[in-house]
């Protein structure tokens, strides 16, 4: 009984000699390092370069070996790094149960975010977002063996905001309380339509800086969709803010702006673009084209012309802005949508 014991300690000592954990701790303290230092701190952690490196799609693949260079047969652990766009991307691949489970309470005692109806034993994806770092909890089979994933996200910090496309880097409601501070971001319901509600974020809510964050999922408040520029927002806390006054003073790269009438934006796009009439849902929206220097695909623009709407000119599915010109209209710009 007492050699029983005996192996079984020294076995478990010679456990942890000749293997190392790689925690969702230090997955984060890895993407904390400059570029400069990523490799030795890798290195470090017993980590080397994957023999089926995917150096085509930029991925730099890693694989996890004991102090004595041979791979741990009890734990395969891996970490791969890419970029992509606005984003640096670390991946904890795992096959221990218990990395993922002490890494869910590590991540929920370090203050992240989440949504607290999802059970990590169950469901086979789970969020965590704080400040730029978004960390999601995947399990998958592979090879005949689970696999747990712990995938983070370091959004890039912008150096500043000066046009209002800038503010498409922001794809969650935590990123954007992060950089422009919780007084300023609000959560709020967008009004799709009279009857459909739906969760966005608004920034400086009640100002001229306003402007609406719609997200893709509702839960975690990212994904973003759209963002809206306008005066008058459709939200339910406008209702408390109200209107500000003056226009909306955010500016666009492309030189438009809220309140910009249809003579100068005609100027500015160098070419007659149309805008649907009365006879379509989307009356006095510009029709979604890329016909000269704006592209309306990507950015949406919405007209307000007093007493236009009984003039014959819009009795039609689309009208030709250039013939709303020289009818000396008073179109302007009410609001501007901007996609990612």
């Amino acid at each position: 009984m007492n050699r029983i014991l005996l192996a079984l300690i020294l076995q478990s000592f010679a456990a942890k000699i000749y293997s190392q954990s790689f925690t969702v701790h230090d997955l984060i303290m890895l993407s904390a390092q400059p570029e400069k230092n990523i490799n030795h701190f890798i290195y470090k952690n017993y980590f080397v370069v994957s023999g089926d490196n995917n150096a085509g799609d930029s991925i730099i693949s890693y694989i996890q070996k004991n102090k004595h260079n041979k791979i741990d047969t009890s734990t395969s652990r891996s970490v791969d790094l890419y970029k992509r766009l606005n984003s640096n991307y670390f991946v904890l691949h795992t096959s221990s149960l218990s990395d993922y489970l002490e890494g869910e309470q590590s991540l929920i005692k370090s203050g992240f975010i989440y949504d607290t109806k999802k059970d990590i034993r169950k469901d086979s994806s789970i969020l965590f977002q704080k400040t730029n770092i978004s960390i999601e909890l995947t399990k998958e089979v592979k090879d005949s063996m689970m696999q747990y994933n712990f995938s983070l996200e370091e959004r890039n910090v912008p150096d500043s905001i000066q046009y209002a496309e800038d503010l498409l880097r922001f794809d969650s409601h935590e990123f954007l309380v992060s950089y422009f501070g919780k007084k300023n971001v609000t959560e709020d319901l967008y009004y799709l339509s009279e009857k459909e509600l739906k969760k966005c974020s608004v920034l400086f809510a009640g100002t001229k800086y306003q402007a609406v964050f719609v997200w893709g999922d509702e839960i975690n408040l990212n994904k973003l969709s759209y963002v809206l520029v306008s005066n008058v927002i459709p939200t339910k806390g406008a209702e408390r803010h109200g209107i500000p006054d003056g226009n909306n003073e955010w500016k666009f790269h492309s030189g438009i702006y809220w309140g910009m009438p249809l003579r100068d934006m005609l100027r500015l796009n160098e070419m007659d673009f149309s805008i649907y009439g009365n006879k379509s849902e989307l009356a006095f929206m510009v029709k979604p084209e890329n016909t000269g220097k704006i592209d309306f695909k990507k950015t949406a623009i919405m007209f307000s012309c007093n007493d236009c709407s009984v003039n014959e000119i819009f009795d039609q599915g689309e009208v030709s802005a250039l013939d709303i010109a020289k009818a000396k209209l008073p179109m302007r710009i009410f609001d501007i949508i901007i996609y990612p």
